[in-house]
């Protein structure tokens, strides 16, 4: 009896313990398999994609600006105006980020009166600065908000799109330095949209290169009627982005 009794716990019991201990692994498993967070436990979230910051410049070609305050034209020419840059951006995953970007600098520009804008000529006695058209100097902000899309390792392309405001400010004769432009900073609505080539160094290092197109809404304050306050820009950056 005690044979036979002994027989039939070998016969039925190892598949039944075996099943349970089946059963045991297997539900936490399912349950790490479905994202399921553990029992009393705070949900699991996934890494950091962190920050990126980049230095470079920029060179920028920028349209004329006909400006009421001053009563000028501002002629900036064919030539690259140049500008130190700067990015702060927040990865939201591997391949966008989102952040800002600001750019400075000091530029060489011809000015000449611009008729009907109601400024007059100083009054007697008081200096004369470039009453009808002179080399200047001024300088040049930028602020973006900056969308960029793209990247991977080695060779790769992305996109960028910036809103936000261009900054003018102390508009000075070149030879003499005489200022005879508002000491504020002037904002402009400005945005643009570029297309660049980047190339990874590291993990966390990449060399990048964009063109990129904009437009920019200049102050239409003691303008003309009919005088355009838009103007276009176009500029090439390059710059070494790292990332922390």
């Amino acid at each position: 009896m005690k044979s036979y009794l002994s027989s039939r716990v070998m016969k039925w019991g190892v598949p039944a313990l075996a099943g349970a201990l089946a059963f045991a692994t297997a539900a936490p498993l399912g349950a790490q398999i479905r994202g399921r967070p553990p029992v009393g436990g705070a949900p699991r979230r996934g890494p950091s994609q962190g920050w990126w910051f980049s230095g470079g410049a920029a060179g920028l070609v920028m349209n004329g600006i006909n400006d009421g305050a001053t009563g000028k034209r501002w002629e900036f020419g064919n030539d690259p105006l140049w500008q130190l840059r700067g990015t702060l951006e927040k990865a939201l995953d591997p391949a966008t980020t989102l952040g800002v970007s600001a750019g400075y600098g000091v530029v060489d520009v011809n000015v000449s009166r611009l008729p009907g804008t109601g400024v007059v000529d100083p009054a007697p006695g008081a200096p004369a600065v470039c009453l009808d058209s002179c080399a200047a100097q001024i300088e040049t902000w930028q602020l973006m908000g900056q969308f960029r899309s793209g990247g991977g390792p080695g060779f790769h392309t992305f996109f960028e799109a910036q809103g936000g405001v261009n900054g003018f400010r102390n508009l000075r004769t070149r030879d003499t330095r005489e200022q005879f432009g508002s000491s504020e900073l002037q904002l402009d609505v400005a945005g643009s949209l570029g297309f660049g080539f980047g190339y990874t160094l590291s993990p966390g290092m990449v060399l990048a290169l964009v063109q990129d197109f904009g437009m920019g809404w200049h102050a239409k304050d003691n303008l003309p009627d009919g005088t355009s306050r838009t103007y276009r820009t176009r500029a090439t950056r390059a710059a070494l982005r790292f990332k922390f």
